[in-house]
């Protein structure tokens, strides 16, 4: 039987992640639960400038689920092509700086969407449907895009082997979905009660900062091809 050098190259089935996929699943849950806060306490926000209409609430989860998209695929060619978490600090760090400034730079934002239509003459049905939407992309896109890139980046770093993507991947995308879960009713149930909505965006971009700041330290610890725990 022929012994296997150390420094020999992985097999087609050794996917060498080197990330606990606790680690992983943590940092999905956080992702998933700042997403949802975004989006339940971003309608409310929305709700400012454009009213508590039903296309309120369309734009702003079609909006989200668009991000989702986007970011699932990106985030998982991105780790398939870097293989290391630190990149992800540099995504999370400017977007959390975004968030953070959102109660800054989204009111006058939002306030030129109405205001470009002529105050004595009634807003057309299609703007009425599409201001919201406009509103919602220009404000959270970009982060939820962001933090959807967590749950695949961290299968492709927490995955050993191909026979333990489909247990890491369930675990990955479960972790995500509980903490959107908790997301949905903290923000709809806690949050929006006994917070103003600004306290709630900066501590949302405070989060995101805490994530950026825990996948540059642990790019510092880990290297592909290291092995860790599942």
């Amino acid at each position: 039987m022929n012994a296997v050098s150390p420094n020999s190259p992985p097999s087609p089935a050794d996917l060498t992640g080197a990330l606990p996929a606790w680690l992983g699943a943590g940092i999905a849950a956080v992702g998933g639960f700042i997403i949802l806060v975004l989006e339940i306490v971003g309608a409310r926000y929305l709700a400012r400038d454009f009213g508590s209409a039903f296309y309120v609430w369309v734009s702003q989860i079609g909006v989200v689920m668009i991000a989702l998209a986007l970011g699932y695929y990106v985030g998982g060619a991105l780790a398939d092509r870097w293989r290391r978490p630190g990149p992800l600090a540099w995504l999370l760090g400017p977007t959390g700086l975004l968030v953070y400034a959102i109660p800054g730079f989204a009111p006058p934002v939002l306030a030129a969407l109405v205001n470009r239509h002529p105050p004595d003459e009634p807003i057309a049905p299609l703007w009425q449907k599409l201001d919201p939407a406009l509103g919602s992309a220009v404000v959270f896109l970009l982060p939820c895009f962001v933090l959807a890139m967590l749950s695949p980046y961290f299968i492709r770093l927490t995955s050993r082997q191909i026979a333990h993507v489909g247990r890491i991947s369930g675990l990955i995308i479960a972790a995500s979905t509980v903490g959107s879960i908790a997301g949905v009713f903290v923000a709809g149930y806690l949050l929006v009660d006994l917070m103003a909505l600004s306290t709630i965006f900066r501590g949302c971009g405070l989060a995101m900062l805490g994530l950026a700041v825990i996948c540059w330290l642990v790019d510092r610890r880990f290297r592909p091809g290291e092995r860790s725990p599942q």
